[in-house]
């Protein structure tokens, strides 16, 4: 079953329990053994692993949305879910589905993640040792289009018509199953070698193609289980490492991220955030939900 791409989805839990009554005595299901009550849920909710996680999570989005939210615009979301879209194809539902997700909960976590990133960033140092090893190891801008095959056998046809002399346009037509960019017949945005949105697959393979309308001669199988095959439309000369500095940072801090050696680092800097903003958990069963972060790099200081 294909997973989300990112390590982006957190399980989403919950959906819209916090619109109900935290007192409410209405009757969520009825048996002969006995009834559950709203109130009876909600305290279950709490108490359980699942329950304190969301909570925190809400807490944590809350806390570095009102102040880092601005550093993310509309344009940064939308791409990055169009782009994330085009790599499911016409299985992007069924993905939703298994995740317990919506399209507008998936946007979300691509928000908050994307607001995860500039906090950190604000909050993170990195170093010219770092910006110059990324600079090495920088590909610049180019933009492809890519069909999203139904499956490996289908993607080894679309790369056999292409060898055969049919056009771009005719063989994604007939094999893409993603219909996202299909006015532009398949081109996503361009990106760098920067990118979250974009599986690493896809860009390793793209980023070997050296002239425009050359193509991937073999599938691309992506970390998400997709098939892809990818044609380069345009490529750029390689900018001075100035001008890619931000985004270097952005990627050495979303790298940081994703790895789990980095926990307790990322728990002290989120704490030093929600101290900051004088969180106070007032709930006695959700006290400890947040421990871990509130607690996170005092006693080292000391």
């Amino acid at each position: 079953m294909r997973k989300f791409i990112w390590g982006l989805l957190a399980v989403i839990f919950i959906g819209g329990l916090v619109f109900l009554s935290l007192n409410s005595s209405k009757t969520l299901m009825t048996s002969d053994s006995g009834k559950i009550t709203e109130k009876q849920f909600i305290n279950d909710v709490k108490k359980s692993s699942a329950g304190q996680q969301e909570f925190a999570n809400m807490t944590i989005n809350k806390v570095l949305d009102n102040q880092y939210g601005g550093n993310v615009s509309k344009t940064d979301i939308q791409n990055a879910y169009d782009t994330q879209k085009a790599q499911y194809g016409d299985s992007f539902k069924s993905v939703l589905a298994s995740n317990n997700a919506t399209e507008d909960q998936f946007k979300t976590n691509i928000k908050n993640n994307l607001v995860m990133n500039a906090a950190i960033k604000a909050n993170y140092k990195v170093t010219d040792k770092q910006i110059n090893q990324a600079y090495k190891d920088y590909h610049q801008n180019i933009t492809i289009s890519m069909i999203t095959a139904k499956d490996d056998n289908s993607a080894k046809q679309a790369i056999e018509a292409l060898k055969s002399g049919d056009s771009w346009n005719t063989v994604y037509k007939k094999y893409t199953t993603e219909k996202t960019y299909a006015k532009q017949n398949g081109q996503l945005p361009s990106f760098d070698s920067t990118s979250t949105s974009v599986d690493s697959a896809v860009q390793e393979a793209a980023f070997k193609l050296s002239k425009p309308n050359d193509y991937s001669d073999s599938p691309i199988t992506g970390s998400n289980g997709g098939f892809y095959v990818v044609q380069l439309n345009k490529t750029t000369t390689k900018p001075s490492l100035n001008n890619v500095r931000s985004k270097l940072s952005d990627k050495i801090v979303s790298t940081f991220l994703n790895d789990q050696k980095n926990t307790t680092k990322i728990q002290t800097i989120i704490g030093k955030i929600l101290r900051k903003e004088n969180v106070n958990v007032k709930d006695s069963q959700l006290k400890n939900a947040l421990n871990s972060y509130m607690t996170a790099g005092i006693s080292s200081s000391k």
